[in-house]
């Protein structure tokens, strides 16, 4: 269960990943538009799968990035239960140094310290009110440290249509309204009330391949430039029944982003203040990750 894990804020270069993302979104609406004609069954019952990444090295350096996501659903004749966990963790040591003098020393070796981490978890119900027409509510909670944001949660209630729902490809886009609960390391506690869009894409593009596109904006109704998205594309090659591989790209983005301190170095490299700026505004990650699904 080792894969390659490389979580980096918006350091990444974006033409590349608007590459990704654009073949990724083209090719699964390419490949839906004949299948929306088709009239299949859905799948019914319980479904989850787990995606696992791990990269860990010692000696020299000492690093650990881990993520874990897993996605389990349940679904009835006339309504979807589907809950999404996740962590995302990247820890590494500071570089070693000495103690004592010239002649007489002891290395320091220090220990490994989180300097990447996110969690988050997602719940939502929905209940079809007709087969192209539903209503949901939804629970969003999460932390994230390089982010500066403590905790947030953001429940939201509202309602969609349901393009396609059947074995093989399920479509949906939803709007609704929102509440989000916050504390920011700087700024404190935060509270107001919003509107959410989405989309749900799953596609098995072919027998061994599926392709997966999610995405979550959020606004603020108190102020228009404090909205937020999170955006994820996916593809996975099945290996056997119960195993994948999958690359996926997810953009994490906030255009009032949290505030941070940092320090405030004069011309000869002294650190003399420090000073208050904001965050960077996009967070990306890409995950390469083995997927086990029952």
């Amino acid at each position: 269960m080792i894969s390659l894990h490389t979580p980096a804020a918006s350091r990444f270069a974006m033409g590349p990943l608007r590459a990704v993302v654009t073949a990724t979104v083209l090719a699964a609406v390419l490949t839906a538009a004949p299948a929306l004609a088709q009239d299949e069954e859905r799948q019914l019952g319980a479904t989850n799968s787990t995606e696992l990444g791990l990269v860990v090295t010692s000696g020299n350096s000492n690093t650990t990035n881990f993520n874990v996501r897993n996605l389990f659903a349940y679904n009835w004749e006339q309504a979807d239960l589907d809950w999404e966990f996740g962590i995302l963790r990247a820890s590494s040591d500071d570089d070693r140094f000495a103690v004592g003098t010239e002649n007489d020393f002891d290395v320091i070796e220090p220990d490994a310290e989180p300097d990447n981490e996110r969690i988050y978890t997602n719940l939502r119900y929905l209940r079809n009110i007709n087969p192209r027409f539903f209503w949901y509510g939804r629970l969003f909670a999460d932390r994230d440290q390089p982010a500066d944001i403590d905790y947030r949660f953001t429940p939201s209630v509202g309602a969609g249509n349901t393009w396609a729902d059947r074995e093989g490809l399920k479509l949906l886009t939803g709007y609704g309204l929102s509440y989000t609960a916050e504390k920011l390391t700087l700024e404190g506690e935060r509270n107001f009330a919003g509107y959410q869009l989405f989309y749900n894409l799953d596609l098995q593009a072919t027998t061994s391949t599926s392709v997966e596109s999610n995405l979550t904006f959020d606004g603020s109704l108190e102020e228009g430039n404090d909205f937020r998205f999170d955006w994820l594309n996916g593809v996975g090659v099945s290996i056997s029944e119960t195993i994948a591989l999958k690359a996926s790209v997810r953009l994490v983005y906030r255009n009032s982003p949290a505030l941070e301190e940092i320090d405030l170095e004069n011309g000869a490299g002294i650190v003399i203040g420090e000073v208050v700026v904001p965050k960077k505004k996009l967070d990306t990650a890409l995950t390469t990750s083995l997927v086990i699904s029952f």
